[in-house]
């Protein structure tokens, strides 16, 4: 991990040499003017990395706000920008244009990383649900994979994005894909948190020079339609989904409130969420917590000055059970409400009212 004296702008260097901040701004769920109003105090508040995807419809939302930080004092390349690829059955000869739609609505010439967001072609569900066509042959699976990934590289080399990686792949995954790919993916962005660290995967990224970064690194929220977009949603290629934005049931609070966050955060005097971050960095990973309250956004990024000891990531690492929220291991063992069966520590959050007052 680099940079000057713990502040924001610390980062983690790509395999493109391309430098990634190791705190970004999620913005899944986040739309319309809340999305608008976090965007502009992330960046104000130093953050130097804005992750959004066309599938969660705020793209315009996300453009407006950077346009207005790049009328004031910062530049486009003080920015590191990602989007996400939704790539349905029939958009993989549109891949250039999808890419070419995001640019549009976010107001910008080129993306600084573009990621597959899932490893499968899928009917659309919630933007976190795990792909549902479960049965695909395994040969279908890399024809698909081939097509855009070779389409993916066509970006990099039409300078729309300066670098391509994925999103939810798995060790296996990757394999393949590392078998016929010209251009090795800069980062995989994947589901990570202490109840699902998620270390082979970590590992294997790391040994083939991928960085890892951690998506929902506080927990995920569980989604549901909503009647209403909140998002303007921006410009769209016919037939392409759209998410519903509600604020609903979060796992921060078991996980946040779980002894052994506590008492370290007691011991240095900071939040449990700040723990939990500090414990990503020190890992190698970067993290995308999702916030739309000013004060958690400030306060997210004061995870440089300071680190955990040995034996407190000790501890951390030997949280048990392991649980997947969503994702790409186990995909098909989940419950309707996205958890996995069991008795594990995640399991009050099926009893929790909505907290998006103390959480969000």
């Amino acid at each position: 991990m680099k940079g000057k004296g713990g502040a924001p702008g610390t980062y983690f260097l790509l395999n493109t040499k391309a430098k990634i901040p190791a705190i970004g701004l999620g913005t899944w769920q986040s739309g319309g003017d809340l999305c608008v109003e976090a965007v502009k105090r992330a960046l104000a508040e130093g953050y130097r990395h804005i992750d959004c995807a066309h599938l969660y419809g705020n793209e315009v939302e996300v453009g407006e706000a950077i346009a207005e930080a790049f009328s004031g004092s910062l530049k486009r390349e003080d920015v590191f920008l990602t989007s996400k690829l939704y790539c349905t059955m029939n958009s993989l000869n549109k891949i250039e244009n999808s890419v070419r739609v995001s640019l549009k609505n976010l107001g910008v010439t080129y993306l600084d990383l573009y990621l597959m967001h899932w490893p499968e072609n899928s009917a659309f569900g919630d933007a976190t649900d795990p792909p549902s066509n479960s049965g695909n042959e395994h040969r279908q699976f890399l024809n698909r994979l081939k097509k855009a990934w070779k389409a993916m590289e066509g970006l990099v080399e039409l300078d729309l994005v300066r670098a391509i990686g994925v999103s939810n792949f798995g060790v296996q995954q990757i394999k393949e894909l590392l078998k016929f790919a010209k251009i090795v993916p800069a980062v995989n962005q994947v589901e990570l948190h202490p109840f699902w660290r998620q270390d082979e995967l970590v590992k294997f990224c790391q040994s083939k020079g991928i960085h890892v970064s951690a998506h929902t690194p506080l927990g995920v929220p569980t989604s549901g339609p909503a009647p209403a977009d909140s998002g303007s949603g921006g410009e769209d290629e016919p037939g392409t989904p759209r998410i519903s934005f509600r604020r609903s049931r979060s796992v921060h609070g078991p996980m946040l409130k779980l002894s052994v966050v506590a008492e370290i955060a007691d011991r240095h005097k900071k939040t449990p969420e700040q723990v939990i971050l500090r414990w990503g960095l020190q890992r190698g990973t970067s993290v995308l917590p999702c916030s739309l309250k000013p004060d958690r956004i400030r306060k997210n990024t004061d995870i440089f000055n300071w680190s955990l000891s040995d034996d407190e990531l000790k501890y951390l690492n030997q949280i048990e059970p392991q649980v997947c929220l969503f994702g790409n291991n186990p995909l098909y063992n989940l419950s309707n409400s996205g958890f996995m069966p069991g008795s594990g520590p995640l399991q009050a959050v099926r009893e929790m009212e909505d907290d998006v007052e103390s959480n969000t």
